[in-house]
């Protein structure tokens, strides 16, 4: 039996909107009740600096997925 899950992996450089397009994706699919699992990173920027990623689940949890010393 074929799995009816699709998966989506989305690259490309930095700053082009990857992120914000798939909140705005799984934004539209929860409002139909459609399932969506996974995750996004999130830029973390200190004094204009980027100091590392924030790894943050469709669901909401996040954790520190990198920092800069």
């Amino acid at each position: 039996m074929a799995s009816s899950y699709r998966h989506v992996v989305l690259t490309g450089p930095p700053g082009v909107g990857k992120t914000t397009l798939v909140q705005k994706i799984v934004s539209s699919l929860q409002k139909t009740s459609t399932p969506c699992y996974g995750f996004v990173t999130q830029e973390v920027r200190q004094g204009g600096r980027r100091t590392g990623f924030d790894i943050v689940t469709l669901d909401g949890k996040s954790a520190i997925l990198s920092r800069v010393k």
